[in-house]
């Protein structure tokens, strides 16, 4: 018995090591934030480094990645958005890895933290995932040859009545 509890336990902490480095709620919450503190809270907090900084159309879209030990690749882009007439400006965040493993945990996440999953569904490269609700529409791609995925997280415009 306490062969098979510390087999479980040594299987757990090694799948532990190899984690992705970002949450579907840590997504979330990155949509929310300014540029700038996006940008603090992936290199301080989630250890990824900025790869490269590029103008589109007047907006500073910063990509930022990080290499696992096993050398897997995660990427996350900041600073695409859309700006309201209001002046607020609605963000996107999105997600790439080259390990699907990863894309899996964030769509179990996703369930698990209540999201009405819209759609699941595929085209011909990719199964596909759309998550919603009040704040957020997230859309999830796992390629076809379970290699790797991304997530798309686009912050809705709330009408809260104040």
């Amino acid at each position: 018995m306490k062969r098979i509890l510390l087999v479980a336990l040594l299987l757990f902490c090694g799948a532990g090591l190899f984690a992705q480095s970002v949450t579907v709620n840590d997504l979330a919450n990155i949509s929310n934030l300014s540029n700038a503190e996006a940008h603090n809270y992936l290199t301080l907090g989630k250890k990824f480094k900025r790869q490269y900084i590029q103008d589109v159309d007047g907006n500073s879209i910063e990509h930022l990645n990080k290499i696992g030990p096993d050398n897997k690749e995660e990427t996350v882009v900041i600073g695409v958005g859309s700006k309201l007439s209001s002046g607020a400006v609605l963000r996107t965040v999105t997600y790439t890895t080259s390990t699907s493993q990863h894309i899996i945990n964030l769509i179990g996440q996703a369930k698990h933290m209540g999201l009405k999953m819209r759609l699941q569904g595929a085209d011909a490269k990719n199964d596909i995932y759309i998550f919603d609700n009040d704040f957020f529409h997230i859309v999830m791609f796992l390629n076809h040859d379970n290699v790797s995925g991304s997530v798309e997280v686009h912050q809705k415009e709330y009408l809260g009545f104040d």
